[in-house]
This record gives structure tokens, sequence and C-alpha cells, in this order.
């Protein structure tokens, strides 16, 4: 042991046993970073695929002010570590944070309903290219009128069945009567569905898969304008300014301040709306679908839009809340082409206007489209095809009940507001109805030699007067001239020599 052979031996194999040592300690911490680095990717991938899912359903609504940017980061966060927990090991006091966030659950369970995988139909792509080729290849299918307006639809629907009486089928065929002739006086096409396209998508929502169907088989159309089957035309003189619309492609009777600032569930309605034929409508209607399957998971979405929407009650998913929702959402992808109309009625809650239609007619003259002369009037929380004729929670407007709105009442508001707009029509023929109240009509004119007259006479009613001349805030255009005097261009072609020679 002590020999210098052995002591050299000894001093031979210590340096070999350092270098080996060494290298496995490198080995090992290349391997430990390797897997560290490893583990973050995979972190990484997780957090964003938890955090980002569902981006447009995860809106966290203040009550009083705007979003917060960073509660909704907080917000993510702790959502992110309660699934991590709830993965790993059961944390008792979870229960106890959910229940002091009373809209996390609902944002926790979104995709549970946010169905990925639905969709209103086979992907369309480069609609408007496919559109104008198709336009140009068949030219007996223009896309404006004889009068160079743009080409309109209006697309309206009804039960596939019977309603449970009578008298709510009379009620539905008036309604539908109502459209025929308003789309006749202006040259409009109609389109009345009663089958039903897509078993997911029930009530409100059967619009979409039908609007889409439209769509593609009717390319020549420019504009559809949907209303609902419990709206009626009641100035039936007004023309649809669609030159207002240039470059946008959604219309809706809506208000800015209560759709933005308030987040109310009435900003907007869809009982009446009018949508371009365009891919940017396509791919709305994909976008604004994803609530609408029925079942649990319609019943969750409507959890969200109750939690987020002001003034909402609980009950599930409806189309105008999910709107209304999209928009708030991502409002940088879709209000661009969006227009919220007011200047006219696109949408009129029927019960302050049925009362005031005597006072209407004795005032004013139809044309206006607003107050003066409501556009269109819609039977909010009214069901023409119940067992009563009318009644009934309604899904938008407030969700009002049988109580605010007995069937009585909203079957004389019907009667009242088809005579109103029937009035319109029969004023060509020469008739028109003993009262608002009444289906009895009577003569209001003498025949005449000349029908021709007779009808320039009546089209000239439905007309909108020529509009007085606002007069200007400037007190020198409103200041009255004494005598004839010379107006200051003439002045200054006098002090320039210029004379007007005629």
């Amino acid at each position: 042991m002590g020999t210098p052979a052995a002591g050299g031996w000894r001093l031979g194999r210590l340096p070999s046993r350092g270098r080996s040592s060494s290298s496995k300690l490198t080995q090992r911490a290349i391997n430990n970073i390797r897997f560290a680095l490893l583990c973050a990717f995979v972190t990484l991938l997780v957090l964003r695929g938890t955090v980002g899912v569902n981006r447009r359903l995860v809106y966290i609504a203040g009550s009083n002010g705007a979003p917060s940017g960073t509660n909704k980061v907080v917000e993510d966060i702790e959502r992110t570590l309660r699934e991590i927990r709830a993965d790993s090991d059961p944390d008792p006091e979870d229960d106890g944070n959910r229940a002091t966030v009373p809209a996390a659950k609902y944002y926790d369970r979104s995709s549970a309903w946010s169905t990925a995988t639905y969709s209103l139909g086979p992907l369309v792509t480069r609609w408007n290219a496919k559109r104008r080729r198709w336009l140009h290849l068949n030219p007996g299918f223009p896309s404006r009128d004889a009068r160079g307006n743009p080409r309109v639809l209006l697309v309206t629907a009804s039960p596939p069945g019977p309603c449970d009486t009578p008298a709510a089928d009379h009620l539905l065929l008036r309604a539908t009567k109502n459209k025929m002739d308003y789309c006749r006086l202006h040259g409009i096409e109609f389109e009345h569905a009663m089958a039903r396209l897509d078993t997911e998508l029930t009530g409100g929502w059967a619009k979409l898969p039908l609007l889409r169907r439209l769509m593609l088989a009717h390319p020549e159309v420019e504009w559809l304008w949907w209303m609902d089957g419990d709206t009626l035309v009641t100035d039936m003189g007004f023309e649809l300014p669609l030159a207002r619309y240039e470059g946008t492609h959604l219309v809706v009777h809506g208000n800015s301040y209560l759709l933005f600032q308030q987040r109310s569930w009435v900003a907007i309605s869809t009982g009446s709306f009018l949508l371009r034929n365009c891919q940017w409508s396509l791919e709305l209607l994909d976008a604004w679908a994803v609530m609408g399957p029925r079942g649990r998971a319609r019943d969750e979405a409507g959890k969200l839009l109750t939690a987020t929407l002001y003034g909402r009650p609980a009950f599930e998913a409806d189309d105008q809340s999910a709107l209304i929702h999209l928009l708030l959402t991502e409002k940088e992808r879709w209000m661009e082409k969006v227009y919220l109309e007011n200047e006219y009625y696109l949408h009129g809650l029927w019960a302050g206007l049925v009362d005031k239609y005597e006072q209407v007619m004795e005032k004013h003259h139809p044309g206006y489209g607003d107050d003066r002369w409501p556009f269109v009037t819609h039977f909010v929380g009214c069901k023409p095809c119940s067992c009563r004729g009318g009644g009934g929670r309604s899904s938008r407007g407030g969700g009002n009940s049988s109580d605010e709105h007995p069937p009585e009442r909203c079957i004389s508001g019907m009667e009242r507001a088809f005579n109103f707009a029937d009035n319109q029509v029969l004023r060509l023929y020469g008739f028109r109805h003993e009262s608002l109240a009444s289906s009895d009509v009577r003569r209001v004119t003498n025949r005449s030699a000349n029908p021709l007259e007779a009808k320039e006479e009546a089209l000239s009613f439905l007309r909108k007067p020529k509009d007085p001349v606002v007069q200007s805030h400037d007190v020198r255009k409103n200041r009255k001239r004494k005598g004839k005097r010379d107006s200051v261009l003439d002045r200054i072609l006098k002090r320039l020599g210029w004379r007007a020679e005629f």
C-alpha cells in the first residue's frame, strides 16, 4: 500500500476519476436545462390555450365604467390558477372564491357551450368575387331593380304548422299581407319561409340559417331585409335610404350610448334589420350562431349574457343578446361595417305607438318613417301564434310578461296597426276602414272617369312632402331686407367696373 508503485498508481488514477465526475455533472446540468426548457414550453402552450380560448366570450362587464384591461388579465390569471389547482390537488377555498365572483363560473364553463364544431354550413370563401363573376355571366339577374336601386329581398317567417287558433292564423295572414303590400308598392322582392332549415337553431335563431341560404341562393340580391312575423310596416310611403348605407353591411335600429356605455341588452333590435349579401355577412352569421344550438349550449350562453349585459333577465341565450355581445367583445372586427340607425323607426315598439295613430293622421303625412309617421311597428311581448293570440314572455325588448301585455291588448293593437297601414293602401282604390278597430271599409272618393288621375292623387299622398327650408342660425341670413338692395357680390363687381348685361 505504501510502495511508490502503489502510490504512483493511486496518483495516476485520481485525475481520471476527476475528469469523469466533471463530465457527468456537466451532462446532468445540460439535461436539467433541456428538461426545464421543455417544461417552460409546455407551460406556455397550456397557458395560451387556457387563457386564449373563446376570447370574445370572456368579457368582464363592469357595473358602471368601461371594462378594464387590467381586471381582465387578473381574472384570466386567477381562472388559470384555479384550473391548475383543480387538475392537481383540490383546494377547499376554491368554492368560496367562486362564490365571491358570481360571473367567474360562467366564464369557466364557457367552453362547455361554445361549440367550436358547430357551423351553419360548409365554409364559403371569396364570396364577393364569386358573386361578381356570377352576375357578369348572368345579365338576366341584375343586382339593381328597374329604378336603379339595389335589389332588396324582404324575408319573414312563420311556424311550419298551424297556430293554436284560427284567429291566430288570421293575425299572421294579415301581417304577411301587410309586408306584401309594401313590397309591391316599392318594387321589393318577398320571401316568406315556413320550413325549419336547422333543428338546432329554433325560435329567433332560425333566421340565421335562413338568411345564409338565401344569400347563397340569390346572388342577385344586394340587401336582405329581415322582419319578424310580429312586425308590421305602418308607413307605406317611406323609402329605405339605401344610399346612406354605402360602405356598411349591417343596419340595425340601435343606440350607441346604450350599446357601449351601458351595455344594455336592448341597445339594438334584431326584429327588423338589413344585411348586405357579402363575405362579411356570411362570416358574421357564423360567429353569431355560436350561442344558438339548443340545449346546454344555449342555457350556458344565457347565463353568460345575463352576467355581462345590463338589465337582461335570466333565460336562455337569444339572438339579439348574442349579437350585442359579439359587437362588444369583437368591436374592432365588426363595428366598422355596422350602422346603428335611429333617424327613423326601422324598429318601433308598439306599446307607445298604436294609441297615437289618430293624432298622427291629423297632424302628419306618410313618408317620414319617424315618430311623425312610424315606419315599422314591432309587437314585442306578443305571440300572435299562441293559444289566445298574444301575451307571454318575450326574449327581447325587456322581457315583457303577459301581465304587462294581456292577449286582448295585443290583439287590439295589431288590429289598429294593420288597419292604419291598410288605409294607405285602400286609398289607392278609393276606400278606407270605418275605424282603426274595424275591418269594414267605406268609399271615400267618387268614381272617376279618369282613374289615372285618381291613382296619381293617391300616390302623391304616400310621397313624403318636401320639408320646409330650414332657417339658418346665422342672424345675417335671417335678417329681413329693407327694400331692394344690391348683394355684396354685386357691390364688389360694381367697384371693379363689371356690369351685368342681359
